[in-house]
């Protein structure tokens, strides 16, 4: 059995993007992934400097980088996509050792 992936994206959003703009864009995102193989969970938060933390349980890696051309693409997202400053953003994909809960 191999672990599942998990997919770590730390970001800022554009300056002049209120974090409740941003939310009303992550339900159509939320959607999109809940459909895509090998998706098992997701949770989104933001610490006190702005920075936002997106933590994606994948089953694969190869899903987990499916994932990401296809949510890349996709029309639906482009307003979540134009609200994340795209330079400052960071992905990587960690294997999930232990998890509680």
């Amino acid at each position: 059995m191999t672990n599942h992936i998990i997919e770590v994206v730390t970001f800022k959003l554009v300056e002049g993007i209120s974090d409740q703009e941003f939310l009303k864009t992550v339900p159509a995102s939320s959607e999109f992934v809940r459909h895509l193989k090998g998706f098992v969970a997701r949770r989104l938060s933001k610490a006190d400097d702005g920075t936002w933390l997106e933590h994606i349980e994948w089953e694969s890696l190869e899903d987990a980088n499916a994932a990401s051309e296809k949510f890349m693409k996709e029309e639906s997202l482009k307003p979540m996509m134009q609200a994340i400053d795209g330079p400052g953003a960071k992905m990587g994909h960690n294997q999930l050792l232990v998890s509680v809960g």
